[in-house]
């Protein structure tokens, strides 16, 4: 008998996760903030990276492989996600130390197991993509760079294409003379707290009119920057509203919850840059644009809540 097709239309994603109960909930927020509701995969394990490429647990690594195996055959997934958490116990066992007593450190940790998640995903599975997010306590999470990403592309076409010669693959163009300038500009701008679209505008104009370089370039770069930093305003409120309308009533209104989801999801996309205040009235604008309302909350069900946020 013929194996039956991969249903793709299950999931497009293989979401790799730690077990611990305080982010449960925040985990599966942040996916439907993506649009994957209902279309991913997960697998929950101790330290989630951890877990893949833990030379101490071989029972562990095997499980992680081979259920990303088993997704990529029943449900044709083609990207790897994988969230780690700051105050991680597991991590903190395998490093011997308390990592969330100096952040910094806790986050290179992080980095340096999730490249190492990375590549292998990479090496078993050449044509996956592969994100890498670490999550806070409150829910806000910071999408990190990956590594091994960075070097796939090639990769990539050798195992797709395995009679490719190497001189054959074409090298990728230069980057704008300005680029470099501007990408630092842009760093500065993001490490400072880029306040609004407005800012982001003014920001992608000096790089055309100042740099040199055209809008797509601008827009390219800023967005490479604001991988490593947070996602910009514009983004963020991208991803926010599609999480705000998933969570909406079909009166369009928004519960207590949620909204304080919305705004601690806004905040970190931001790279936890400004005030959280400021997140909460950049999320109360989003609600009003888009014509949501608020839940009434409490015995009362009033939604004093919302005002004194919006007002913050």
């Amino acid at each position: 008998m013929t194996p039956a097709a991969p249903d793709t239309s299950k999931a497009d994603a293989f979401v790799l996760s730690c077990i611990d109960p305080r982010l449960v909930d925040d985990v599966t927020q942040l996916l439907a903030t993506m649009g994957r509701t209902n279309r991913y995969s997960e697998m929950r394990i101790a330290g989630a990276a951890l877990a893949a490429v833990d030379e101490a647990r071989p029972g562990w690594n095997t499980a992680v492989w081979d259920n990303l195996a088993a997704s990529r055959q029943l449900h044709g997934v083609r990207r790897v996600i994988i969230i780690n958490h700051r105050d991680c116990g597991a991590m903190n066992l395998w490093a011997g130390r308390n990592l969330a007593q100096d952040p910094v450190e806790e986050q290179r940790q992080h980095q340096a197991v999730m490249d190492r998640a990375a590549a292998e995903v990479l090496r078993r599975h050449p044509d996956m993509a592969v994100e890498l997010h670490l999550m806070a306590l409150d829910g806000s999470t910071q999408r990190l760079p990956c590594a091994a990403c960075a070097a796939a592309p090639e990769r990539r076409l050798e195992a797709l294409r395995p009679g490719l010669r190497a001189e054959a693959v074409t090298p990728p163009p230069s980057p704008p003379a300005g680029a470099p300038a501007f990408a630092e500009l842009a760093r500065l701008r993001l490490s400072a707290g880029l306040a609004d679209a407005e800012a982001e505008r003014a920001l992608l104009t000096e790089g055309v009119t100042r740099y040199g370089l055209t809008a797509a370039e601008a827009r390219a770069t800023l967005a490479a920057e604001a991988s490593r930093h947070g996602a910009t305003p514009s983004t963020a409120a991208r991803q926010v509203l599609v999480f705000l309308r998933a969570q909406a009533d079909g009166r369009g209104r928004v519960s207590r919850r949620d909204v304080g989801h919305a705004a601690a999801l806004y905040h970190g996309l931001a790279g936890n840059q400004g005030r959280r205040a400021d997140a909460d009235r950049a999320v109360a604008a989003l609600m009003e644009t888009e014509g949501l309302a608020p839940r009434p909350d409490g015995v009362l069900r009033t939604t004093t809540w919302y005002r004194r946020m919006a007002e913050a």
